[in-house]
């Protein structure tokens, strides 16, 4: 479900009032509606063999129960998205209980790799079996992955059991850009208040809890649209193939990059065969989709819609500099400037406020003017100038430089995230709104995952080039302080020798952030790919039509004629 407008249906004998009636769709029900237009010059691809069988995903029901279901999925992608940055400033009490030592990275990682392996897969099910039948099973995977964590008592039981949450929580889908952003800067607020009042397990006992209501009224008040066929008939459309090829590719590709260096050597058999044998799959993967899948997880179409490449190679570079805000901002206030988890939760704010404001009024934008190019291109211009302010953060900045910087970053994230996701659905067809949703997640996730891989590299050569034959610091501290400095006041070092030590983490984060300069730089260069196109359609004569979507809830179908004047000019 990707929310709705208020509109009256295609269907002569099912007219209702506007006001009393509210259409929710994923997926078109009507011929035309599922068969938009292409944008000018644009060779439309043929349909994927089963594709027709799919059928919409269109329901109609009352605007207040619209409101209710609307608000119960926003709360399920607030909690998805507190499991995954609640754990940020929790890490050095989970690493400290369960002495994960050079493991500590892992807690995220084993997440990550898990959502990521089930990204794909997940919006084609969605087709399949229904956008509630997979959320409701999302949910409890997430919620039982999250109890179990809670009750871990060794490092691997953790690593095992967050990987089942990040199933889970990388199935539940983006709905509403202002509540991802108020879950990304909320989440590490409150694991700092948890951590520093409680236990770090409360961290992912508390996922349940809060999940359970949003659950149980999703489940009554979210209308199920009843799939065609039998449930055999179902489970041979499931693209077996792509699913095997996929996650076996992302896990022998994440796994040793994700531990190559710390972990385990890069030099180990391990990684090297790992990385491999990893992109021969990758490859075959992409040959099997696009020769033998007869409904695949990723259609290739998707690559070939007018400016979609631009735009996936945008995600792929965001993710990189989305996920490592996320992930070293936390790590440079507690290890460097020395703040407790709650401080460092609350210094998250200024990026998460702005990113929320400025998500809002992308949408607004986007509904009234029918472009999404320009949000996109302030939005990357603030988060590269933000990431190169990032660069003046040192080991006493104060807090009347650091936030005005972290309000840029927020800026520029909360100008891009939703607007490229729209521009992907103007420029593809509806019934692939599902598929394309999980394509540009997982595609972010990757570099997420990519990204992370080349930050923790670069921190850890920084740290072995500075702290290189000092006599008080070993290389097995070095590869401990890679994922955390929080042993640094068990092992009785100095206060000169932590001032060696933390300068040293203050580079490699330095040369970090330049990496994240380079990435959002190189996403502002790849908005010159990513076009202008419409995004009202023309509405076609007769009363009955479905009014076209725009953003914020309202995602168009089709581009203008506007919009390909725009785009020949």
């Amino acid at each position: 479900m990707k929310g709705g407008s208020p509109t009256t249906d295609a269907k002569p004998s099912e007219h209702t009032q506007p006001s009393q009636q509210v259409l929710c769709s994923d997926s078109p029900s009507s011929d035309e509606d599922a068969n938009p237009p292409a944008p000018a010059g644009h060779h439309q691809p043929k349909d994927d063999s089963d594709a027709e069988s799919i059928g919409g995903q269109r329901n109609t029901m009352s605007r207040k129960r619209m409101l209710l279901a609307f608000s119960a999925l926003s709360v399920c992608l607030f909690v998805s998205f507190i499991d995954q940055t609640s754990v940020s400033t929790a890490v050095p009490a989970i690493a400290e209980d369960l002495d994960t030592g050079t493991a500590t990275s892992w807690i995220g990682t084993s997440f990550l790799i898990a959502s990521t392996a089930f990204q794909l897969i997940n919006g084609r099910l969605s087709d399949i079996f229904g956008r509630k039948n997979l959320l409701m099973v999302c949910l409890v995977l997430m919620a039982v992955g999250d109890i179990l964590c809670g009750f871990s008592r060794t490092k691997e039981q953790l690593f095992t059991f967050r990987a089942v949450a990040g199933i889970g929580g990388g199935g539940i889908n983006s709905i509403l850009g202002a509540v991802l952003a108020l879950a990304n800067g909320v989440g590490p607020f409150v694991g700092g208040a948890v951590v520093q009042e409680s236990t770090w397990r409360w961290v992912f006992w508390m996922v349940p809890i809060i999940s359970a209501p949003a659950a149980v009224t999703i489940l009554f008040c979210l209308p199920l649209k009843h799939r065609p066929g039998t449930y055999a008939e179902k489970v041979k459309k499931i693209d077996y193939g792509g699913i095997a090829l996929n996650m076996a590719s992302t896990l022998l590709l994440l796994v040793p990059l994700s531990g190559g260096g710390v972990t385990y050597p890069w030099s180990s058999p391990f990684v090297i065969a790992g990385v491999a044998v990893g992109a021969v799959l990758a490859v075959l993967f992409v040959l099997y989709e696009w020769k033998l899948a007869k409904l695949p997880i990723m259609p290739l179409r998707l690559y070939q819609a007018p400016h979609c490449s631009a735009l996936f190679g945008q995600t792929f570079l965001m993710g990189q500099a989305y996920f490592g805000n996320l992930f070293y901002l936390p790590i440079y206030f507690q290890s460097i400037l020395n703040y407790p988890p709650l401080v460092s939760g609350a210094l998250i704010l200024p990026v998460i406020i702005t990113t929320s404001a400025l998500s809002i009024l992308s949408g607004q934008y986007m509904l009234r003017v029918g472009r999404y190019m320009p949000c996109i291109l302030a939005g990357f211009f603030l988060w590269t100038l933000g990431n190169g302010l990032t660069v003046l953060f040192g080991r006493d900045t104060g807090l009347g430089k650091l936030i005005p910087i972290l309000i840029v970053v927020g800026a520029g994230i909360g100008l891009t995230l939703q607007p490229t996701l729209v521009g992907m659905y103007a420029n593809s067809r509806s019934e692939d709104r599902a598929v394309t949703t999980g394509l540009r997640n997982f595609v972010r996730t990757i570099g997420g995952a990519f990204g992370l891989v080349v930050s923790g590299v670069i921190l850890s050569n920084t740290l072995r080039r500075e702290l290189h034959g000092k006599d008080f610091v070993s290389d097995a501290v070095i590869a401990e302080l890679t994922s955390s400095t929080y042993t640094l006041d068990q092992r009785g070092f100095s206060d000169a020798e932590k001032v060696v030590i933390l300068e040293a983490y203050m580079q490699g984060l330095h040369y970090i952030f330049v990496y994240y300069v380079i990435c959002s730089g190189l996403s502002l260069v790849l908005t010159l790919g990513v076009g202008n196109t419409g995004l009202k359609a023309k509405k076609p004569s007769g009363p009955s039509d479905d009014a076209s979507e725009g953003p914020n809830g309202a995602l168009a179908d089709t581009p203008t004629n506007d919009g390909e004047k725009a785009d020949e000019r």
